[in-house]
């Protein structure tokens, strides 16, 4: 009985210095067994009849079979548009940069259908240093940060996998996740980068669709009214934090030829009222009814956001009111599709000493974290 009670002390003690989550975390292992080795395509754009390249050493460009056709120091100029086939450009430094930004790996020229597309080959973990600070501040609380870490993550993991049949994985926009390269880099974030590294969120086995935007406004949305299907881990929670973060709260004023302008295409004629025809349980707005000289229209709130632009209607949580001097006032909630982690609403419960597991376990719901690892 007595090396039984040491036994559970014992396990108690390890268990208490590696912390609970150590137990939890499965492995998940890619169909590739090459996965981990693989580096993340990030689209830079198409290439234009003159091209530099600069690097603080030795410049080699390869050809398809790898081998090197070309060296330069320091600097390297050249015009894609007469390539035939791919070439590849690295650096005996750890940075190439181009238009002014640095990036890790090397860069890919590749001619497709009349176009020649430039990627970044970079490996995974080292796109994570400069996601996770291009996509927020290094200065917040390390557990949103790790958060974060986790979110890209599996978010480019996933985009991997599904885009294998595609020229790239993902770009540097918000249209997949904001990446600025090595100047963006921050200590802090690549901390967190590092203490998390190789971890993903999966469910049912697979990663898992890690959606996340600026602010909530106090509620997540459905992905169903949003993109038209429903994802079972991705349900409408409360996201009360958001409320301490920016952009929780905005207004915004628009005159009528702004809206004439971007509305045009509805063939309504010129816009006499905007309104709200209907909304979702988040109170998100699903349609609008655009009442013109010519007639009306309804569209979809998600439709009329991307018309008007993510800059003037922060998010489809809002309300809109013609006044008497014409113009429209707008006013809203949160900022972004409102989809999976508010990272604002990370911030706010890192600083409230949630960590990044539960911050992770309130927005997505029944998954589970992996490591990933070689088959």
């Amino acid at each position: 009985m007595k090396i039984q009670k040491s036994i559970l002390f014992i396990c108690l003690v390890v268990l208490g210095q590696i912390g609970c989550a150590s137990v939890m975390v499965t492995n998940w292992a890619p169909e590739e067994s090459n996965f981990k080795a693989k580096p993340v395509r990030v689209f830079l754009g198409y290439a234009t009849d003159e091209e530099t390249f600069k690097s603080s050493g030795e410049i080699i460009v390869r050809d398809a079979n790898d081998l090197t056709i070309k060296k330069a120091f320091d600097f390297l100029s050249l015009n894609p548009t007469a390539l035939k086939a791919p070439i590849s450009i690295h650096s005996s430094s750890q940075f190439l940069e181009y238009k002014g930004v640095s990036y890790r790996g090397s860069v890919l020229l590749k001619p497709i259908e009349g176009k020649i597309y430039i990627i970044n080959l970079v490996p995974m973990e080292e796109y994570l240093l400069s996601v996770v600070p291009s996509e927020v501040s290094a200065s917040w609380p390390k557990e949103a940060l790790k958060a974060q870490a986790i979110c890209a993550r599996t978010y480019v993991v996933r985009e991997m996998l599904n885009r294998k049949k595609q020229e790239f994985d993902v770009d540097t926009s918000t249209n997949t996740q904001v990446y600025k390269g090595k100047n963006k880099e921050h200590r802090n974030t690549t901390e967190a980068v590092f203490e998390t590294e190789g971890l993903i969120l999966i469910h049912k086995g697979q990663p898992i669709q890690s959606f996340f935007h600026s602010n909530a406004g106090g509620y997540t949305e459905d992905p169903a009214n949003v993109w038209g299907n429903p994802v079972e881990y991705l349900k409408p929670v409360p996201s009360e934090y958001d409320k301490d973060g920016e952009q929780y709260s905005w207004e915004e004023k628009w005159k009528p030829d702004f809206v004439n302008t971007n509305l045009q295409y509805l063939g309504v004629g010129e816009i006499q009222d905007i309104l709200v025809s209907s909304r979702f349980p988040s109170s998100r707005v699903n349609e609008m009814e655009i009442i013109g000289t010519s007639g009306s229209k309804k569209i979809k709130a998600t439709e009329f956001r991307k018309k008007l632009g993510a800059t003037k209607l922060k998010s489809t949580r809002f309300g809109i009111r013609k006044e008497e001097s014409g113009d429209y006032f707008v006013k809203g909630l949160g900022s972004g599709h409102g989809v999976g982690m508010s990272q604002w609403g990370s911030f706010a419960m890192a600083k409230s000493h949630f960590n990044h597991r539960e911050i992770l376990q309130h927005y997505f719901k029944g998954i589970e974290f992996a490591r990933i690892v070689a088959r």
